[in-house]
């Protein structure tokens, strides 16, 4: 027995120094991956001494006993209850209505404005292809360190604080998340590089240049409005710029605008004018458009979407830049030969009106929206067992088009692979007559969000689709599973172009833990190739994947060119079709050939049949469907079902 003791004794002793030990008293502790990049500590611009920081879960965390100091607070730490103490003399007994947090509050609405017009500022001159001269990716490196946490209590001047993220022992102090510290002390970090610089806000410091909290707040308040300003100016610069697309510049009269005009918009195509601007009143504008004798060669060779398309631009050029209410009036005429080329123009309720009187233009290209409505009224009225109604018009080169589902279930009900097919649908209809017209939609249903959508160039956009589509992937792919790992994911997904989209998945899981393996990695590979099947499969799109575990380290990144033929699509698509119906099927890509199953199977060269006419329907069919061609890889793998239904 008293062998056995003195056995049980040593091991404990071998043991012990391996076992964690919080640095302080009581509590608990835990290893921590974090980010220690020689981060510099100012306040108010100036540097101080103090202990290493470290980010830690994205935000970084400092040492107690040199902030206080520093910000003239007194500082007292029990290790044995576990209890920091700090003290402001007084200088924090305040009230919501006293001058020292609207300081505070003004320096953080300064300091989130001033990123702002930083970030705006940075995507203006990427899209302009200027230089952005962004910093590089801060530097730094990872430790895994033991900090002591749990039951440990703050006390401000007597009163305990409830902070955002619980205080760690590590180093011989208390170390505090930054960001939980702002409002208690109420102070303004900000990290640049590898430095932080706080700003005291005139209430635990002193601050440069300023008497009192007074004198701040009106400096504060003056600023706030310029950056609001600047702002608003910035938004708007590149509201013109990426989305408008037309050349910014700041116009302060209608001088400035006839020169913005003549000097961006003084051609129609390869025919040179002039142009003459004068306000009406009430915001009405009129325009004299003229060229000379010499040109009407050039303007013969004009179609009346050209003209249309031009004068479209200008209403958008005086709208965005100078008066967001204006109304157009005006004319195209060559003043010397006023019987011919003559067209005149008219706003009315937001849209323009032409007059093509003598223009001797082509007039083959224009598109007659009410033809589109009427068309769309036959050939879609019905789709997936809901019903449709249509309202088209004409807006410069595009097509508007609002689409209206007679009952809410097309909105709330139907899957993403039917509303996407749906906008296919429209798309293969309108292009029949109107090929590379670009559709602006809008699906509408009282009470219901709408659905806006582009189709341009045989591309389907929808920021809102894309939404569902995150959901779709949410709710079929929300787990992974490998061996006895369950791990909960989660999806985001933007277009970073009209053929590439960058999807993000986030991993619940640290790919650090011993339960993460070769495996594991090759199972999770082929789970994000579903996934990425699925979203070309909806989307036919570039994929840019990139997957992040929780710790936000890169767990892999893969990437599908789309050097891939176009999915196939059919007409009608799935849904009831009548008994001896023919299915039409068809890809966007050129000279692709199509292969097709009819029992549900996959399509393979070995077991499927190539398409050369439309498929003849006579009981209930699941048609699957590839295109190949040669030199590119071959389209998703596209299904179709039928039920056949009688007369």
């Amino acid at each position: 027995m008293k062998n056995r003791l003195i056995i049980f004794t040593l091991i404990i002793l071998i043991l012990l120094p391996c076992l964690p030990r919080p640095s302080h008293g009581k509590g608990q502790v835990m290893e921590i991956d974090a980010l220690f990049g020689d981060f510099k500590l100012q306040v108010e611009g100036k540097y101080f001494p103090h202990k290493e920081a470290f980010i830690y879960d994205g935000e970084l965390w400092v040492p107690m006993k040199e902030i206080a100091k520093t910000l003239n607070l007194e500082y007292a730490f029990d290790s044995s209850k576990r209890v920091l103490k700090l003290r402001s003399h007084g200088k924090l007994d305040m009230t919501d209505v006293s001058n020292e947090p609207i300081a505070y509050q003004r320096g953080y609405e300064i300091q989130a404005k001033e990123r702002r017009i930083a970030e705006l500022g940075k995507e203006i001159r990427e899209f302009e292809g200027r230089r952005t001269g962004s910093p590089s990716e801060r530097e730094g490196l990872v430790r895994n360190i033991k900090v002591g946490f749990s039951d440990m209590d703050v006390l401000l001047d007597g009163k305990k604080v409830f902070l955002d993220r619980e205080p760690l022992l590590y180093n011989d102090d208390v170390y505090i998340s930054l960001v939980s510290l702002s409002p208690i002390l109420y102070i303004t970090p900000e990290l640049k590089g590898n430095v932080i610089n706080i700003d005291g806000n005139a209430i635990l410091v002193e601050k440069s240049g300023f008497n009192n909290v007074e004198n701040l707040n009106s400096f504060r308040n003056s600023l706030s409005l310029r950056r609001d300003r600047e702002l608003a100016q910035l938004d708007k610069k590149k509201e013109i710029i990426m989305d408008i697309k037309i050349p910014y510049e700041e116009i302060d009269s209608l001088k400035d605008m006839e020169r913005y005009l003549n000097k961006h918009l003084g051609y129609i195509e390869k025919l040179p004018v002039d142009i003459s601007l004068r306000g009406e009143g009430d915001s009405w504008y009129y325009i004299d458009i003229e060229f000379g004798s010499r040109n009407i060669s050039r303007w013969r060779r004009l179609t009346r979407r050209d003209v249309e398309a031009y004068v479209w631009d200008i209403f958008v050029a005086i709208t965005s830049l100078y008066d967001e209410e204006a109304k157009i009036q005006g004319q195209i005429i060559n003043p010397y030969r006023s019987r011919y080329n003559y067209v005149e123009f008219d706003t009315r309720i937001r849209n323009i009106v032409f007059k093509f009187i003598d223009s001797r233009l082509d007039m083959t290209e224009k598109v007659d929206p009410q033809f589109i409505q009427d068309l769309l009224e036959k050939r879609l009225g019905r789709y997936a067992r809901e019903y449709f109604d249509y309202s088209a018009r004409i807006s410069g080169y595009d097509l508007e088009l609002t689409v209206y589902p007679h009952s809410r279930s097309f909105m709330d009900r139907k899957s993403i692979y039917s509303k996407l097919g749906f906008l296919r649908e429209i798309d293969y209809i309108i292009k029949e007559y109107y090929p590379g017209l670009r559709i602006n939609g809008v699906i509408e249903y009282p009470g219901e969000d709408s659905i806006e959508f582009l189709i341009d160039n045989d591309k389907i956009r929808s920021s809102d689709l894309e939404r569902e589509t995150e959901e779709f992937l949410n709710d079929r792919y929300g787990l992974f599973k490998s061996g006895d790992l369950r791990i909960p994911m989660e999806y985001k997904l933007h277009s970073s172009s009209i053929d590439d989209y960058k999807l993000l998945v986030y991993m619940d899981f640290n790919i650090n833990d011993d339960s993460w393996n070769g495996a594991t990695e090759n199972a999770l590979e082929i789970f994000l190739h579903e996934i990425i099947d699925e979203v070309i499969g909806l989307w036919d799109m570039n994929i840019f994947l990139q997957a992040y575990d929780k710790n936000q380290y890169i767990v892999k990144e893969i990437v599908i060119s789309q050097d891939i033929v176009q999915m196939v699509s059919a007409d009608p698509m799935s849904g009831e079709i009548v008994k001896g119906s023919t299915v039409t099927l068809y890809t966007n890509t050129p000279e692709a050939n199509i292969y097709y199953t009819l029992d549900g199977s996959a399509p393979s060269p070995s077991n499927s049949t190539l398409y050369t006419e439309p498929i003849i329907i006579n009981a209930n069919t699941k048609i699957r469907a590839y295109a190949t061609k040669a030199g590119m890889n071959d389209s998703p793998i596209s299904t179709f079902e039928y039920r056949v239904v009688d007369n």
